[in-house]
């Protein structure tokens, strides 16, 4: 009859916790039951595992023990636990003891019988007892130093126990325990930052790097051992889209988290250790986003590859910003793989996106608008929401969209210029309009030129589209730029130099590097008025000052030579500007003062359509008789129109005559009343 009870008694367990056991933290428990019965099989009385049947087997025998290791071990989901703890039997002893204590058996009080601790977890001792270990041996201490190093990986530092390391007690932490239980949820110790990331899940579309999706899935197939993936390349450039696609078709799961976070915790030790063991009880590879330049970036980069090679043989990837570099502090063998910028890639990804997939209007805005993949993808996003608004979706508008986008808020030493005027408004000589337009095909054309003639590796640098605009005040410069930006659909930033020259040494080199870093990035066009305040004639060295002013200027000519976008520089005297400067400028236009035909087309076009005139306005008169500028024509016409307004509401010669009078005199220039001509009269009302 007792025989009988017996066989019941083991049924059940193997019930509750064997063979059938529908978790691995079941499994592991049946494991720790079976330990423990063997443990305390000859220490305890009878009545001890007829008190706990359903923890507790008196019949247990060795070989039994062994078959179900041998079962235990077989389960794919226990595969990442074994392969940390190893074949260690203290530690794997260890673990099955603290999923025991989880299952609501009464195993507090079957553990407290085996002097495990006093309730707050397992120590090394007992592990090693339930293992099979009989006193401290050199054998049994050799075998709980290794499982204690296994361990802290697994479980994290145990609690103190002064210098009786084997005394120490682990628990099991929230996590750990969920994975056991057959929960699927990440750690929530960086839950917020990090988490699983699986291949299937939406991901950007890939455009214009195919070919860099194939070397990295050939590398993945073919590659055998560890080695490490460095993707560079610019904030939203699919660095992460290009890896996701090729580990889904490599059948790899990815485990992701912000390099931000490693950085901002206060025990980065602790997250890489989380970080590991996630990895590898998940069995997917580590991909860490996001990798800026700042201190310590390769220290931690460092600690984490090192850690990650001591328990993992996946790939680690590694996702950088351009200007960071990781391969010194790589112990590895690794495979770098740069993300392309530039016209050919800004192209595929606009042929991509445009809903008509309208070729034209691809290559004019990859050669204006050279944005990242998740940029151009918002703006997709906008265009769609543009189009079911009813909004009319062409060129200048997608531009706008795309700077909506680019705009950050950060540019301290720039102004934004809204271009008010445009080539038609211009009252330029043929010349200078011929000039122009060029300026307009170049930047339209730079994809076919520099991508479809394959003329980008010939001129490495050297691509900028600088203009110098020389001329006297007021004779239309400013307006030029304004008309220039606005014909090609570009946003206009003024340099402030009040804001860029310093008297410090290198200051102003400095934020001349953070204006062009910024303007590269926005696809801007960079205005400086007054150039030669940074760009003058250099002087002879006679002392420190002259040599770092020197400095500045060669500095500015370097930048402007590798910048790869549109500078125009406008200057009064042509004369001041160093001559170093004009091998670096692709255009000049020069700007004289209006002829007489050229003045009479300001005078007509210079009112706008809106406002009232009187019938008695001569215009042939006016620029006959007067030499302006058209800046000085456009202050007259303003004034006599708010003349005219307070006197009724129409503008006419009087008013006209009256804001030309006063124009002078602000210009201290001598005129006679003959020079007024039928005029002179209204000058002394």
């Amino acid at each position: 009859m007792a025989g009988k009870k017996k066989d019941k008694t083991k049924e059940e367990i193997r019930e509750n916790t064997g063979e059938t056991a529908d978790t691995a933290l079941r499994a592991l428990a049946a494991m720790g039951a079976l330990r423990l019965s063997l443990l305390l099989k000859d220490r305890v009385e009878d009545e001890v595992f007829s008190k706990y049947p359903r923890v507790l087997m008196a019949d247990v025998a060795e070989d039994e023990l062994r078959e179900g290791e041998e079962f235990f071990s077989a389960r794919p989901e226990l595969a990442g636990l074994f392969s940390i703890l190893g074949e260690n039997a203290v530690a794997r002893s260890l673990v099955e003891l603290l999923c025991l204590r989880f299952m609501g058996w009464h195993a507090e009080e079957v553990l407290e019988l085996a002097n495990n601790g006093n309730g707050r977890g397992v120590s090394l001792l007992t592990a090693a007892r339930a293992a099979g270990y009989t006193g401290m041996t050199d054998e049994a201490l050799v075998s709980m130093r290794e499982a204690a190093e296994k361990l802290r990986f697994l479980l994290g530092a145990p609690e103190e126990a002064g210098e009786d390391f084997h005394r120490a007690v682990y628990r099991l932490d929230e996590y750990l325990l969920g994975r056991l239980g057959g929960s699927e949820e990440t750690d929530r110790a960086f839950a917020e930052f990090a988490g699983k990331r699986n291949c299937g899940e939406e991901m950007a579309p890939l455009y214009g790097v195919d070919a860099e999706r194939k070397m990295l899935v050939k590398r993945l197939k073919e590659h055998e051992g560890a080695f490490d993936l460095l993707i560079s390349g610019e904030r939203e450039s699919g660095r992460y889209s290009l890896v996701a696609a090729a580990c889904e078709e490599c059948d790899i799961d990815l485990l992701t988290v912000e390099f931000d976070y490693i950085c901002g915790t206060q025990e980065p030790k602790e997250v890489l250790r989380r970080l590991v063991r996630s990895c590898i009880l998940e069995n997917r590879a580590l991909v860490v986003r996001s990798i800026k330049r700042i201190r310590d970036a390769d220290f931690l980069i460092g600690r984490l590859e090192r850690l990650y090679r001591m328990h993992c043989s996946k790939p680690l990837f590694l996702l950088t910003e351009p200007e960071v570099k990781l391969i010194p502090v790589l112990c590895s063998e690794y495979f770098a793989l740069r993300i392309p910028r530039g016209a050919a890639m800004a192209l595929a990804l606009w042929k991509g996106y445009l809903p008509k997939k309208n070729k034209e209007l691809a290559e004019s805005l990859a050669s204006k608008m050279t944005l990242t993949a998740g940029q151009i993808r918002r703006v997709a996003r906008a265009m769609e929401t543009e189009a079911a608004a009813g909004e009319k979706i062409d060129e200048r508008m997608i531009c706008r969209l795309c700077y909506e986008v680019l705009d950050d808020g950060r540019y301290d030493n720039i102004k934004r210029v809204e271009p008010g005027f445009t080539l038609d408004d211009l009252k330029i000589d043929e010349r200078n309009r011929n000039v122009l337009n060029d300026i307009v095909k170049q930047v339209e054309l730079r994809h076919a030129v520099y991508d479809g003639w394959n003329l980008k590796k010939k001129y490495a640098y050297g691509r900028c589209v600088s203009v110098i605009l020389a001329g006297p005040p007021g004779t239309g410069k400013t307006m030029t730029v304004h008309a220039l930006a606005g014909q090609l659909g570009l946003e206009l930033y003024k340099v402030d130099l009040s804001q860029i020259v310093d008297k410090y040494i290198g200051e102003t080199e400095k934020r001349l590097e953070e204006v062009f870093t910024r303007a590269q990035k926005s696809n801007m066009i960079l205005f400086f008025d007054e150039a030669d305040a940074v760009m003058g004639k250099r002087s002879e060295v006679k002392d420190s000052k002259d040599k770092y002013a020197n400095t500045e200027i060669s500095f500015i000519l370097q930048r402007i030579e590798e910048y790869d976008g549109i500078v125009l520089l406008a200057t009064n005297n042509l004369q001041n500007i160093d001559q170093a400067f004009m091998r670096r400028i692709r255009y000049v236009l020069s700007f004289q003062l209006p002829d007489k035909e050229t003045r009479k087309g300001i005078w007509e076009s210079a009112f706008g359509k809106d406002v009232p005139l009187a019938k008695d306005i001569d215009y042939e008169f006016l620029a006959e008789k007067f030499e302006l500028s058209g800046g000085e024509i456009k202050n007259i016409v303003l004034n006599a129109v708010f003349y005219g307004c307070a006197d009724g509401g129409e503008v006419g010669m009087p008013h006209i005559m009256k804001a030309l009078y006063r124009e002078n005199t602000k210009l201290k220039r001598i005129a006679f009343d003959g020079d007024y001509g039928g005029y002179a009269y209204l000058l002394h009302d």
